[in-house]
């Protein structure tokens, strides 16, 4: 583990590093014959999507709002999760930690682990921490998509897509090194393995320790030890056929940290207060594997076919701790001892036929597919209620083993899909988009059938530029409650349904190195599944009516002169549950979603191979819970950077970069709900040497 001189050793290299260019040399250039094609850069900007359509569209063809996150930006803010990747997308706010995963809301909906996440356009079982030195984008993907994707949250869903193996040799390594003793080292390889470049394979692995800002009761630090590793070949059977293999593993060992308790909008005991115990402990062991194979089968006809396996464990020792118990004339609150050994496995497979041909007089661009998810779930639990624990004194040891009790009886269901899709491009001007999805989701409780339809329309008032109008559904089955802290464990809950209105404008700009996109969208979500607090520690889980959000959104992506790139977003949110059987919520906001939201990260090259990068993020008031009893006050952070790139020859780069994250040090209430608030970090710091061949 890192020292903080050996933090402080690397800030003084970095900042140094001009200097020792000057003294040293400048870009050497080597020609020969040979024509030099150098890389463009694109100022965050993409201009492809591959999330929305299934097919090969780029963001003007596609008739929805999709944020693209590229690696330029990953790489630049140092980002190792994922809602440090999605901060960047004002349409998503953040949620709870709890058990050492991340949860979110887009558009003001949830999303949900199971319904809500892609990797690589397949569903992808999202309840652990996601390994972002695998990917290269991020696509957030807005609004139902039900039609290509079956049962998904009405917000939308946030495809993950991973890094691909490259033709020729490149090697990426960085070591990072931050507050709380925080080190990161990833070594990302790639390039051919063969002579005629057939056959290539990318190996990425990384390794993270770090400690956190805040303190257990007894005044121990947590601690997480994390490693990912990934494989990805790409072999060309023929010039028309390319099978690719993956596989990639995450393991994330760390202890808990559930949030803060607050009141009148301040944590009790403190901003670095944890109420769970020192011997709290999460470790989540995941795999995926699997095979996917394109192929051109004549000049109008392409496939892809896929499948992926997913297994997961998860060991869960927690505490429990109810905070709302605290009594302060003698520190004492109740806790629990609580030990779950969790397994799940998550298939998918899919089949997509894409076609390209003209008829009756229009062009076609056709997508037959089909998919199949099967979910497998099995838990083994030992708990002990009813402990006192003492504030500033260790809390007992544990005396629970899930794994000397039986197993919960497993929980398995599938789903099936079955859709198509026509992208019809009537002339320069015009373009119409139909389609329709034929669902089945087989649970443990019952089988239910669903015609999912979207159909949109595209203009083009010039080449550089299209307005669209949309509308598309969504559908969530639900399983019955299964929490045994729940007060309706074992429920019956019904299919939650979206539909979506929407319009939109999108334009390059600049000679197409800036895109501008916006849009107004009406989203009505039917039978909302609500988790609220209640007595005892325990939550009580309902299905609450209906949510209807109303909104409009504005982004922009690209260079705004030869040295300034941005990515900007910013989103209006009037979202309210109605439901006329509880008076304590309806009428009311959603936890957790502002009113408005925006965020900027920018670069400004200053000098030869300088960068700096100045980041802005406004979260405004939002309230902490369904019943809209107390408020979390808006805030904007302000997060900076600067990097210098030493080229020591055309092929070799060495980059030195220095972010500080909470510039100003400001204090606010991230995600989370009156027991289990997440406090946002203050200044804290990351030095990062990284090699480029």
């Amino acid at each position: 583990m890192f020292s903080k001189s050996q933090l402080t050793l690397l800030i003084g290299a970095i900042l140094s590093a001009p200097m020792v260019q000057a003294q040293t040399h400048t870009e050497i250039t080597e020609t020969d014959e040979h024509m030099v094609v150098t890389g463009r850069d694109y100022g965050y900007k993409v201009d492809t999507n591959t999330t929305a359509m299934r097919i090969e569209a780029t963001q003007l063809e596609t008739p929805g709002q999709v944020a693209v996150i590229d690696e330029q930006v990953i790489d630049e803010q140092r980002a190792s999760t994922l809602g440090e990747v999605l901060q960047n997308d004002a349409s998503v706010s953040a949620g709870g930690t709890g058990r050492n995963r991340e949860t979110f809301k887009l558009r003001g909906f949830d999303l949900s682990s199971g319904d809500s996440f892609l990797r690589d356009g397949k569903q992808h079982w999202s309840h652990y921490r996601q390994p972002i030195e695998l990917l290269e984008r991020v696509e957030v993907l807005k609004g139902p998509a039900g039609l290509l994707y079956g049962k998904s949250a009405p917000g939308g869903l946030v495809n993950m897509v991973s890094k691909k193996p490259t033709y020729e040799t490149q090697v990426n390594v960085s070591q990072d090194i931050g507050s709380n003793n925080e080190s990161r080292t990833v070594v990302d390889v790639s390039g051919s393995l063969n002579d005629d470049q057939t056959l290539r394979a990318r190996t990425v692995l990384a390794k993270q320790t770090y400690e956190s800002w805040r303190r257990y009761t007894d005044g121990s630090t947590p601690s997480t030890e994390r490693f990912v590793g990934g494989l990805f070949v790409d072999y060309d059977v023929t010039d028309a056929v390319t099978v690719s293999f993956h596989y990639d593993r995450t393991n994330d060992n760390g202890s808990v940290d559930t949030g803060a308790y607050i009141v009148d909008g301040k944590p009790v005991l403190g901003d670095k207060h944890i109420w769970d115990a020192q011997w709290s402990n999460i470790e989540n062991d995941v795999e995926n594997v699997g095979v996917d194979i394109k192929a051109d089968l004549n000049d109008t006809w392409r496939m892809a076919v896929s499948y992926n396996h997913q297994d997961f464990e998860r060991r869960d020792l927690e505490s429990f701790s109810d905070p709302a118990s605290y009594n302060p004339a003698d520190g004492t609150f109740t806790y629990q001892e609580y030990d779950r050994w969790d397994h799940w496995v998550f298939n998918t497979a899919n089949v997509d036929f894409v076609g390209e041909f003209d008829a009756l007089g229009v062009s076609h661009q056709m997508l037959i597919g089909a998919n199949w998810l099967g979910y497998y779930y099995k838990r083994k639990v030992d708990r002990q209620r009813g402990l006192t624990g003492t504030v500033g004194q260790p809390m007992d040891a544990p005396n629970v083993d899930a794994m000397s009790v039986e197993a919960d009886d497993p929980t398995e269901y599938d789903h099936y899909g079955l859709y198509i899709q026509d992208m019809v491009t009537l002339n320069d001007q015009w373009q119409v988009l139909g389609g329709v999805r034929f669902d089945k989701s087989e649970t443990s409780v019952d089988t239910y059938d669903n015609v999912l339809p979207k159909a949109a329309v595209i203009f083009h008032p010039s080449e550089n530029g299209s307005i669209y109008v949309t509308y598309s559904e969504s559908f969530e089955p639900k399983d019955p409650v299964d929490d045994e802290n729940d007060v309706n464990n074992g429920n019956e809950l019904d299919p939650v349904k979206g539909k979506l209105y929407e319009l939109g404008t999108k334009w390059e700009l600049l000679d197409s190195q800036l895109f501008l996109s916006g849009a107004v969208f009406d989203i009505t979500q039917e039978n909302i599944v609500v988790t609220q607090d209640a007595a005892g520690g325990m939550t009580q889980t309902t299905q609450a009516g209906e949510q209807v959000h109303r909104g409009a959104e504005f982004a922009a992506s690209g260079f705004v002169t030869d040295k300034l790139a941005l990515n900007a977003s910013m989103t209006y949110l009037d979202a309210e549950i109605k439901d006329p059987s509880d008076s304590s919520i309806d009428g009311n906001r959603p936890a957790d979603v502002p009113e408005f939201a925006a965020s900027i990260w920018s670069r400004y090259t200053v000098a030869n191979n300088t960068d700096v990068n100045v980041g802005l993020f406004y979260e405004g008031d939002r309230y902490g819970d369904e019943q809209n009893t107390y408020k979390k006050d808006a805030y904007t952070r302000v997060d900076a950077g600067i990097a210098h790139t030493i080229k020591y020859d055309q092929n070799l780069d060495v980059i030195m970069r220095l972010n500080v994250n909470n510039l100003f040090d400001t204090d606010y209430l991230a995600g989370g709900s009156q027991t289990k608030t997440v406090i946002g970090e203050g200044r804290n710091y990351m030095a990062t040497l990284q090699v480029r061949y």
